[in-house]
């Protein structure tokens, strides 16, 4: 149906919803509101919140239609669905559901005024079939609970039953507990719907009922063993049908013996004593029993006595008994005593105390003895100690103090184990304060590196022991040089022409400081002046235009350089700065740049930037044609060009034909073309250049007749 069909049913209905009285009977109002009822105990099934939405298509809102469909849709559990298309105004319910429609009253039924008015009600209560409790939402705005008995004129005309209350088993009873003989048991009783109803019990053996088993709690006798026990529950209700379901039924088992005092241990808790077993007290009683020893909780192998002998490899570990019990009738039952505490050891003495050898210096190595002791074949372990602390990881026989040890004294535990026996720890007498150890040098330093002003110097260490941390300082002869104090140096001016050493000094945290002089040096030799990269030259190269020096790169930094500019690699008088103007005594010459480097105890070194390409004038070329008679015209070519005569060729041609050639006098040349086809023609007119003047290409464009 479309949501438009819909509205209109829906409106369509609801106009017949007209305010009514509600039905004239012996009745009696027990509340009015949704909030004064549900404050008295007589709930509206949330209506309240939930009367804006349809049920069932009806109009929403205070209504005796929707109330009734919401209740049967969300207490009944009714698909929101109507059952009937004629299920739409109230006096038409009765006679669209009659099918189920009569006069008994139920709970959860509907009931209906059809003829003797337009209205129904939904049956919270069946006091009797004279007498029923309804609750209702009128048209007229009002919501209420009504009690109605049928002594007057206003009795529902007919009872609907769309889908009335019953009591229904959801989840069948169940048996809590181990089903045996002797053990407790009870029932869950099941889940049922609705809740709150009245149960009663009966358990029953292999499906019979048992004669007294009435409560919800049972215990199985020798009479039920083997069989299959259950339990029956039925659930009734005033006004419901009741309703009856069985657990599944579980076969009895076997009784359970019970310790009431567990087994317990006693004896000598020693390696070497005796432990005696008591099995503890039973319910019912027993007098058969079989043992089992466990030490730290496993079997002991063979060890099935009522005494018991620890071995020596047990000492430290609890012990326990596993008693078996058994009794006819009965399965047979374990139970564990409660450990021991742990055993304990036989005794080792010391009659010698550890003591140590050697000196107490900071690197040096003291061994330790174990001392005399009560006890063969033990094994020792070692802690060295600082003024009585132990010092973490000193476990070894041998210990040397460090640096972090100066000024205190040593001491050494000395830990005697033996398996079986008590682990015993004897200390040694302290040593004499730690002194500072000594540096040993293995190998002399050295000095690498060429002896030459700005060439790097470096000094190896040579070999110390232990490893030290270092420091240096540089001599020239028997001067020690202010500020040289790095492992490297790089000899200046100063130092040409002496010798030069590096005294290294080594020290340790808690070592005497030591130093060592190293070899001398070879005399210092004049320096070589380092370059890099060569001066170059920037700038157009044309007359009259100015050139600068971009600097080469040299070493040392603190060099001077001087700069003259070459012609043909001769030197131009006066040109030392770092620009120069191109003159027309360049013209055909090759430019260049020379930089001398100078720099106190290098040699000076000179480097010359690469020339140049050679100086030529740019040309400009002025080019005029007589009048051009028939196919024929002559060209005449005028080269001018600053600071020089224009000599050479030049050369013509038309497209890609072949190029005609003239010689060049004091700057002219003529060229008679004939034969051409008339009409405008392009030509391309090349001057070559000289050593002097540049190229020039250009294009003339002549009307020929």
């Amino acid at each position: 149906m479309s949501r438009t069909r819909i509205a209109f049913v829906v409106l369509f209905f609801s106009a017949f919803l007209v305010p009514v009285t509600p039905a004239q009977a012996a009745s009696t109002v027990l509340c009015t509101g949704y909030t004064s009822c549900e404050s008295q105990g007589y709930p509206h099934g949330g209506y309240a919140t939930a009367k804006s939405t349809s049920y069932w298509n009806m109009y929403t809102g205070t209504n005796c239609t929707n109330y009734v469909a919401h209740r049967l849709v969300t207490t009944n559990g009714m698909p929101n669905k109507r059952p009937q298309p004629g299920v739409g105004n109230a006096r038409d319910w009765g006679t669209a559901m009659s099918s189920v429609t009569n006069s008994s009253p139920a709970i959860g039924a509907v009931a209906w005024w059809g003829k003797t008015g337009n209205h129904v009600a939904y049956i919270e209560k069946v006091v009797s079939s004279s007498e029923i409790w309804v609750s209702e939402s009128n048209w007229s705005g009002a919501f209420d609970w009504r009690k109605i008995t049928k002594s007057g004129g206003g009795w529902p005309d007919g009872i609907i039953h769309f889908a009335d209350q019953a009591i229904l088993n959801k989840t069948a009873p169940a048996i809590s507990g181990t089903v045996r003989v002797g053990a407790a048991l009870s029932t869950s009783g099941g889940t049922w719907n609705p809740t709150g109803n009245t149960y009663t019990y009966q358990w029953l053996a292999d499906g019979v009922a048992i004669a007294g088993a009435n409560a919800k709690a049972f215990t199985p006798s020798g009479s039920e063993l083997g069989k299959g026990l259950s339990v029956a529950v039925t659930a009734t209700r005033p006004n419901f049908s009741g309703a009856t379901a069985v657990s599944p039924a579980i076969a009895v088992a076997p009784g359970a013996l019970a310790p009431t005092t567990l087994p317990s241990v006693s004896g000598s808790l020693r390696f070497g004593g005796t432990l005696t077993a008591s099995p503890g007290v039973w319910s019912p009683a027993v007098t058969s029993f079989t043992y089992q020893w466990l030490v730290d909780g496993s079997d002991v192998t063979g060890a099935t006595a009522m005494t018991f002998k620890p071995r020596a490899g047990d000492v430290g570990k609890p012990v326990s008994l596993r008693v078996r019990a058994a009794k006819g009738g009965y399965s047979a039952v374990f139970a564990t005593s409660a450990p021991t505490a742990a055993l304990g050891a036989a005794p080792v003495s010391v009659s010698v105390r550890p003591a140590i050898s050697g000196t107490p210096r900071v690197g040096q190595s003291l061994t330790a003895s174990t001392g005399t002791w009560s006890r063969t074949e033990l094994s020792f372990e070692y802690q060295w100690l600082i003024e009585g602390v132990p010092v973490s990881g000193a476990n070894a026989s041998t210990f040397s103090p460090r640096s972090v040890d100066l000024g205190r004294a040593v001491s050494v535990e000395v830990t005697a184990r033996r398996t079986g026996y008590a682990t015993t720890t004897s200390q040694s007498a302290s040593t004499a304060a730690v002194t500072r150890g000594s540096l040993a040098l293995r190998s002399r330093p050295t000095v690498a590196g060429t002896a030459r002003v700005g060439s790097r110097l470096t000094a190896s260490t040579g070999s110390w022991s232990p490893a030290p941390a270092y420091a240096y300082q540089w001599y020239r002869g028997s001067q020690a040089i202010p500020g040289a104090t790095e492992r490297t140096f790089v000899p200046t001016y100063r130092d040409r022409g002496t010798a030069l050493r590096v005294k290294v000094i080594a020290r340790r945290d808690g070592f005497v400081t030591a130093s060592s002089l190293s070899t001398t040096s070879a005399r210092v030799a004049t320096g070589r002046i380092n370059v890099s990269a060569a001066p170059s030259i920037t700038g157009k190269l044309m007359l009259g235009a100015k050139l600068s020096i971009r600097s080469g790169t040299y070493g040392p930094t603190s060099a001077s350089v001087r700069n003259q500019w070459l012609r043909d690699g001769v030197a131009i008088s006066g040109a030392t700065g770092r620009t120069y103007r191109v003159s027309a005594r360049d013209l055909g010459r090759r430019l260049s740049v020379r930089a001398t480097i100078k720099a106190a105890g290098y040699s000076s070194r000179t480097a010359v930037s690469a020339r140049l390409p050679r100086v030529k004038s740019a040309p400009r070329l002025a080019i005029s044609t007589a009048k051009p008679a028939a196919g024929t015209v002559t060209f005449t070519i005028r080269i001018t060009a600053r600071g020089a005569v224009p000599g050479g060729s030049v050369a013509l041609r038309r497209g890609t034909g072949t190029p005609r050639t003239a010689k060049v006098k004091n700057g002219l040349a003529t060229i008679t073309l004939k034969s051409q086809p008339g009409g405008p023609q392009t030509y391309r007119i090349a001057y070559r250049g000289t050593s002097t003047v540049g190229p020039i290409t250009v294009d003339k464009t002549v009307t020929i007749r």
